[in-house]
């Protein structure tokens, strides 16, 4: 017992003279919600990924560790909302949630994508008009007010949650066009089987901004703890390391 009051006794002393990072003293576990799997960003199976990653070593970086909890994608506000969580990934301001949103730590590149071999002309938002479109769930949220207005009166526009059925339609000839991140299309025909179909090359049409992605926290201290070791995750190149050895060809 005296040993344990000289240990908590050195902590405060270190604590009060600024040697002792106050994160390492408050270290403790983060509930994360994330989207059910979307390689290369979520692995579910796995527990790992490019976002992944990135998210649970910079909480590492200051002393937290991250507990996953998956949901469909769609959920995540929900779920934040009735306190089932600390925080949630893949968010931003236009997700719907109350949060403390942290510095962007990932960006989606999202694309219309079409068979390089049907000459689709498709050069602005109202060329989408009349085409079967597949899309990421939630697309509508974040895509756009140009987009909600080229697919809400459109009966050929659906989005799906599973995004690998995006590819193997539009390989199929079952779709004109499909939307989402370059970065998961191409997981996605990796895992494609081998075949002719499924090696047709592909146009790609930059209709969409980038959307840039955070962690909304319910704690404004975690955020700012959080905000810290991303800076230095940048900083040391470790996220750099970390896109790269998701996304390099393969």
């Amino acid at each position: 017992m005296r040993h344990r009051g000289r240990l908590t006794l050195l902590t405060g002393l270190l604590l009060a003279a600024g040697l002792l990072p106050v994160d390492a003293a408050r270290a403790a576990d983060v509930r994360m919600l994330i989207g059910n799997s979307l390689p290369p960003y979520i692995i579910e199976r796995e527990n790992r990924g490019v976002e992944y990653d990135i998210v649970k070593e910079a909480l590492a970086l200051r002393g937290h560790r991250m507990v996953p909890s998956y949901v469909p994608f769609a959920r995540i506000p929900v779920e934040l909302e009735r306190d089932a969580a600390d925080a949630a990934m893949t968010v931003n301001d236009s997700s719907g949630i109350r949060a403390c949103f942290s510095d962007v730590h990932i960006i989606y590149r999202n694309y219309a994508i079409s068979l390089a071999s049907r000459g689709l002309k498709i050069e602005a938002m109202d060329d989408l008009r009349g085409k079967s479109i597949r899309a990421f769930q939630n697309a509508r949220l974040y895509l756009g007010p140009a987009f909600n207005a080229v697919t809400a009166d459109n009966p050929g526009y659906a989005e799906t949650a599973n995004q690998q059925t995006q590819n193997a339609m539009l390989f199929a000839g079952r779709v004109d066009v499909v939307v989402g991140d370059i970065n998961i299309f191409n997981w996605f025909n990796r895992t494609l089987p081998a075949s002719a179909e499924a090696q047709q090359p592909v146009a790609l049409h930059a209709l969409f901004e980038p959307v840039a992605y955070r962690v909304g926290f319910r704690d404004a201290t975690l955020c700012a703890a959080f905000n810290g070791g991303l800076a230095e995750l940048r900083a040391s190149g470790r996220y750099d390391a970390i896109v790269a050895g998701y996304t390099a060809a393969r």
